[in-house]
């Protein structure tokens, strides 16, 4: 979480008041909102791909990330998190808060790692502090509970930015999605949070996709992923131009 710079987060809260999470944004498919619900892409020891830890009586709903999921128009990008705890999960076991990580987005692929994640929206508790380049990242937090310093940290990746150079604002909200959006919680308790964020595409540059990751701060879960560009409306028309002038071309050859 970068401190150093300071953020009128006063303007940015009362920007929210007009802006909210709008499900018809996304194209969801036949995933639903929380499709990785119940699931991490870490193998971890002795559990498995449910969100760790799965014993102590909490199961791993406190700390399961459940859809990431990424949207845009001419002018902005969105990207919703959905998850069970919100900003912080806690553990009763080792009597800790872990924080929801930093949203990092690389683009156009990259190196692979967390070397692919040129930016990242540093996310503070109740908002954001701003979209950044990114010059150095930290590993999960070295706290009672955590997997720092085991095979699994290096598996995590990158989980809040270490520094690096404010780019512009970003907006965000959280709100509580439908009840019944989450059909299978772990504990009996399916309470989702569903965090969007909103920012100009023009802080990008120039695109043709997206890698999105963001972690919990103990390591206990992880999502990632991609989202191709879409085209501009006058790149579609240049490239409909293009085609019927290729028919033309066709025709008159063939005549």
């Amino acid at each position: 979480m970068i401190k150093k710079v300071a953020i009128c987060i006063a303007a940015m809260l009362l920007a929210t008041s007009a802006f909210g999470y709008n499900y018809s944004l996304y194209d969801f498919g036949s995933a639903p909102l929380d499709y990785n619900n119940n699931w991490s892409p870490i193998n971890y020891p002795y559990i498995g791909n449910l969100p760790s830890p799965g014993w102590y009586g909490e199961t791993g709903e406190e700390f399961d990330l459940e859809g990431i999921n990424v949207a845009e128009d001419n002018q902005y990008i969105y990207v919703s998190i959905a998850n069970s705890f919100g900003y912080n999960a806690y553990s009763s076991q080792f009597n800790q808060n872990y924080r929801l990580g930093d949203l990092f987005i690389g683009v156009n692929g990259g190196n692979g790692g967390s070397n692919s994640y040129q930016y990242a929206i540093d996310i503070v508790d109740g908002g954001t502090t701003g979209l950044y380049s990114v010059s150095s990242w930290n590993p999960i937090m070295n706290v009672p509970g955590s997997y720092y310093g085991t095979s699994v940290q290096d598996q995590i990746g990158a989980y809040e930015i270490g520094g690096g150079t404010y780019l512009g604002g970003v907006t965000s909200v959280m709100n509580l999605a439908p009840a019944g959006t989450e059909t299978n919680a772990m504990n009996g308790d399916n309470t989702t949070y569903v965090w969007e964020f909103m920012f100009e595409k023009s802080l990008l540059g120039d695109y043709e996709s997206l890698d999105f990751h963001v972690a919990v701060g103990c390591g206990n879960d992880m999502m990632e992923t991609t989202h191709n560009a879409i085209p501009e409306p006058t790149t579609l028309l240049l490239m409909g131009l293009g085609l019927v002038g290729a028919r033309l071309v066709r025709r008159k050859k063939t005549a």
